[in-house]
């Protein structure tokens, strides 16, 4: 996975954040922390939707980019986060049909998974399935 650096500046506000080699990319935060969780998911977001009209380069080497930086900037090295580029994958309803019985054992599975609804459990299945082949 494609590693970004990224500037981070203050302003008035708090945290500017800039992407050199993904112009189109910015965000900010109150605090480094919150401005480092915003860089995290507008990376994650570029890297599943891709360009649609914007521009983006590969990434350089942090060097590379400290030596863009200025003197009270600093450089981060930002890596696009797996769960929320799944959650900006695109998705879209179907209808299915599924056996009652099927159904109800599915329903009693996930009840005692965390975070797990019926789609992302076929979901699951489906990948798991798809990647035997």
């Amino acid at each position: 996975m494609d590693i970004y650096c990224a500037i981070f500046s203050r302003d008035d506000d708090g945290w500017a954040v800039r992407f050199p080699d993904a112009p189109s990319v910015n965000t900010c935060g109150d605090t480094v922390a919150e401005a480092l969780e915003m860089a995290i998911d507008a990376l994650s977001a570029i890297m599943v939707l891709g360009r649609k009209g914007r521009e983006y380069n590969a990434p350089r080497g942090y060097e590379e980019i400290q030596a863009e930086a200025g003197p009270d900037e600093l450089v981060v090295p930002i890596v696009p986060s797996e769960k929320a580029m799944e959650e900006y994958r695109p998705k879209k309803r179907i209808n299915v049909m599924v056996p009652v019985d099927l159904l109800d054992r599915v329903n009693d599975h996930i009840k005692n998974q965390s975070g797990m609804d019926r789609s992302k459990f076929i979901c699951t299945a489906v990948e798991k399935c798809l990647s035997v082949e």
